[in-house]
């Protein structure tokens, strides 16, 4: 009965979808940490490249790659005191 349950309750279960504003959000918020860290500006864009090489290598569309890149200078600009990093699409 048990198993019956959970396999119901898996089926049923809506799929979590995070906007692609989040995990531009939260790259930025890493990045701006890596800096605050004592990372210089340059190493932490090799990082973000190389992130962003993989992401346009992916099947992702424009619409969520802007996306992603919206979100990451709006977390950079409004919630990082100091942090001058920002991406351009």
């Amino acid at each position: 009965m048990k198993r019956l349950l959970l396999l119901g309750a898996l089926l049923t279960a809506a799929p979590a979808h995070a906007a692609r504003y989040d995990f531009g959000q939260g790259a930025a918020a890493v990045a701006c940490v890596m800096l605050q860290s004592g990372y210089s500006q340059r190493q932490v864009y090799d990082v973000l490249d190389r992130l962003d090489s993989q992401i346009r290598n992916s099947p992702t569309p424009y619409r969520e790659e802007a996306q992603m890149v919206k979100g990451f200078n709006f977390e950079a600009r409004n919630n990082h005191y100091n942090c001058p990093l920002r991406m351009s699409f």
